[in-house]
């Protein structure tokens, strides 16, 4: 495709056209409501250009792009315009982006590819073993493997990938523990067996799916191809959605530590040693106000959660943030009705509920007391209409 078909795409269209580069206005629009409208255009560029080579689609739900709150340090000069000049370590709060898909994309574009290439494709496995090495079909529930093992088949050339359970194990603070997450946890077998074959199937067609991180082995990785832990210091445990808000909103008190998206800056010279400095982000914002860029980092953060939560849909959404915020169900209009204090509390809560491995379950616990509150009042109304009518 020339220079000048790609100048003249539908910006209307919500179709992904093959050899378009980057993302149209309609397309950009319906990224802001998966939570990327604070992504840089440069992630979105890449974004744009794995979609094309995986050939899948992010509006039908087959690949994201997730950005995650993560802790970052570098070496950056103390002064930038010298170039003779000392550095200093610096460690800040970044939103790293994450392009991943679940392993029905792996497998789907799996045969696709197969299709369009006239290959044979074949599998075998998934298996796991123990310390002792000795590969299984079936793994006892009692503990947890330490590898697992797939092979994809292509053309009849074996492709086998290997997996080590303490290199892809996605995990959680608890109580200042590293345990796995909640899936993990619940079904270690079948979580390390997806990350086995979705590796086979991106070795057996490299080309096309380089980049692409399986979801349940999504980690942050950096230019060095080194994961980066998620190291955010996890509020106070608590229980329940009323605990949790009372938690938020006391957090956001004047001499309380900041919330993730107000994390100061900590610098250390590389030749001080163990001096270091804080300094907090200027703003001109009053007190507990925050700033329209902050405010929409916030958000961001919100849908991020919601949707890791899976809670995609914007009246079950709408059910959630009024809930944390303590606002009354059905009271928002727009999911983002909310002033600051409640914003806060709203995310510090879902941040919570993601450290503990709770997410899911507490977002759904929240939709149910919702849904049977709602029954019982029809039923309540329903039983004063019948009382009404039997007494004419």
């Amino acid at each position: 495709m020339s220079s000048t078909d790609i100048a003249m795409i539908d910006e209307t269209s919500t179709d992904i056209v093959p050899g378009q580069v980057g993302f149209n206005s309609a397309q950009r629009a319906m990224l802001a409501q998966l939570g990327l409208s604070d992504a840089p255009d440069g992630d979105l560029m890449l974004f744009s250009h794995v979609c094309q080579k995986t050939g899948l689609d992010p509006f039908r739900r087959e690949i994201y792009m997730i950005g995650r709150n993560t802790q970052v340090t570098r070496y950056e000069k103390v002064d930038p315009n010298d170039p003779e000049s000392n550095q200093r370590k610096v460690t800040r709060y970044e939103t790293v982006y994450t392009i991943q898909t679940g392993i029905q994309g792996f497998r789907k574009r799996a045969r696709e590819l197969a299709e369009e290439k006239g290959d044979r494709l074949g599998f075998d496995g998934p298996y796991w073993c123990g310390e002792d090495g000795v590969w299984k079909e079936v793994w006892p529930e009692t503990e947890k493997p330490v590898a697992a093992k797939y092979i994809v088949f292509r053309n009849g050339e074996p492709v086998p990938a290997v997996t080590h359970f303490a290199e892809y194990v996605q995990t959680v603070k608890v109580d200042g523990n590293t345990v796995p997450n909640s899936m993990w946890s619940k079904m270690p077998r079948n979580q390390i067996a997806k990350c086995a074959e979705a590796l086979a199937i991106q070795r057996a067609y490299p080309d096309e799916l380089s980049g692409v991180v399986l979801e349940d082995a999504a980690q942050v990785i950096d230019s060095d191809g080194q994961i980066i832990r998620e190291t955010q210091r996890p509020p106070a445990r608590a229980r329940g959605a009323a605990a949790l808000r009372d938690r938020a909103k006391a957090e956001t008190q004047p001499g309380t530590q900041a919330a993730a998206a107000d994390q100061p800056v900590t610098t250390e010279t590389a030749d001080s040693g163990a001096a270091e400095s804080t300094h907090e982000p200027a703003s001109a914002a009053a007190p507990n106000q925050m700033s329209t860029q902050t405010r929409r980092k916030w958000i961001n953060r919100m849908f991020q959660l919601l949707g890791e939560g899976d809670c995609g849909d914007k009246d079950d959404q709408r059910i959630v943030i009024a809930a944390l915020a303590g606002l009354p169900i059905g009271s928002l209009e727009h999911r983002d009705d909310v002033d600051d204090d409640q914003l806060r509390a709203v995310v510090n809560a879902l941040n919570a509920f993601e450290k503990d491995g709770r997410l899911g379950a507490e977002i759904t616990e929240i939709l149910n007391t919702a849904s049977l509150a709602e029954a019982n009042a029809d039923s309540g109304e329903q039983q004063t209409l019948d009382g009404t009518e039997g007494g004419q």
